[in-house]
Formats: structure tokens, C-alpha cells, sequence
């Protein structure tokens, strides 16, 4: 079952996990203007804020658009898990 988040239930989860190993793969972007996709994969394992511990293994995709002073923002994020 998925969940949405928005921004500040994202950094109240991040905030009270306890992560053991956290790992980044096949990171790729590309940008079109003002605008770029960033994909790739992630797995992390941990205990969560309730203590229950987790092992995940996901693809994501975020949105990113150049604001107005020049730096980049991060609109949409998107992430599946992927069963091994």
C-alpha cells in the first residue's frame, strides 16, 4: 500500500529514523531547461520512529526546477519499492 507524504511529514520521518546503511545506485539526471528529472535507486535499513526495523530496496524519481534566484528545488518525489 503506498502513502503520501507532504513536506513536513517527509522530514518528521526522516528525522526519527534510525538508519544502519543507506545507499545510493544507478543515480542518472537530465535536465530540460529550467527543469530536471533525477532517477535512480536507493536502499536503506533501519529502525523506524515506532522501532519496528526496515529493509528497503527502492527506484525514485524526482522533479527539480531552477526558482528564480538560481537554485534548484526538489517539487515532486516518487519512489516504488522494488521486491527481490
Amino acid at each position: 500500500m503506498g502513502k503520501v507524504n507532504d513536506k513536513t511529514g517527509t522530514l518528521a520521518f526522516y528525522k526519527n529514523t534510525k538508519w544502519d546503511s543507506a545507499e545510493y545506485d544507478d543515480v542518472k539526471g537530465t535536465v530540460f531547461g529550467d527543469t530536471a528529472i533525477a532517477t535512480g535507486g536507493f536502499k536503506g535499513k533501519g529502525t523506524d520512529a515506532m522501532g519496528k526495523p526496515f529493509d528497503n530496496n527502492e527506484r525514485w524519481t524526482d522533479t527539480w526546477v531552477k526558482m528564480p534566484s538560481g537554485k534548484w528545488q526538489c517539487v515532486a518525489s516518487q519512489a516504488t519499492p522494488i521486491k527481490m
